[in-house]
């Protein structure tokens, strides 16, 4: 990335969060003068300068991991460290925008969940949401595409949705594959009969 490419991202990312941060340090560790608090964030922001921002997902949880490293390195090196430093590092743990592991593992366990009730679908049935819902084309351009007419795609979608959602709030466990599969067989069948 070149040098002004730099300063526009850093300039969205990361400056609208400084007036914050800086209000933070100076409000937390009363024992940084205000000079320390400039030569922190000075220091922080050489270190953002030299990361690969195609790795950053959130500035502002960046900048404020970068000072809580900083903040460690500056305990560690002095001999004396006052006790209430240690306790505002602690504290600095800014909670990040991105999901925690246990939310990405949540959705996709949900996901793989919704993968097998849509594998289970009728054909067209489950053609027609998968163009619709994964590929995001519009009702005319399923209907196109498969020689149906927009009633039709309309109507194969309901249904899609229908049971989809049935079978997602019957609440059987995304692990148990052959229980999403019996449980979404059971509702397939169930449509059939009322077609």
């Amino acid at each position: 990335m070149d040098d002004p490419s730099r300063y526009r991202w850093i300039g969205a990312h990361i400056l609208p969060h400084e007036p914050q941060l800086r209000g933070w340090l100076r409000r937390r560790l009363g024992s940084f003068n205000g000079n320390d608090v400039d030569d922190l964030v000075q220091e922080a922001f050489a270190r953002i300068w030299e990361a690969d921002f195609s790795t950053i997902s959130s500035g502002r949880a960046y900048l404020y991991a970068t000072v809580r490293h900083l903040l460690a390195e500056y305990a560690r090196r002095r001999r004396i460290v006052p006790i209430e430093l240690l306790g505002e590092i602690d504290s600095l743990s800014i909670i990040s925008e991105e999901p925690g592991p246990e939310r990405q593992v949540g959705a996709r366990q949900e996901l793989a969940r919704l993968c097998a009730i849509v594998a289970l679908l009728p054909g067209q049935c489950r053609r027609v949401f998968e163009l619709r819902k994964f590929e995001g084309l519009s009702h005319r351009d399923v209907a196109q595409r498969m020689g149906l007419s927009e009633k039709t795609v309309e109507n194969h979608l309901t249904r899609a949705l229908a049971r989809i959602a049935e079978a997602m709030s019957a609440g059987v466990p995304a692990q148990d594959s052959a229980s999403v599969e019996s449980s979404v067989i059971r509702i397939v069948d169930t449509d059939r009969e009322t077609d």
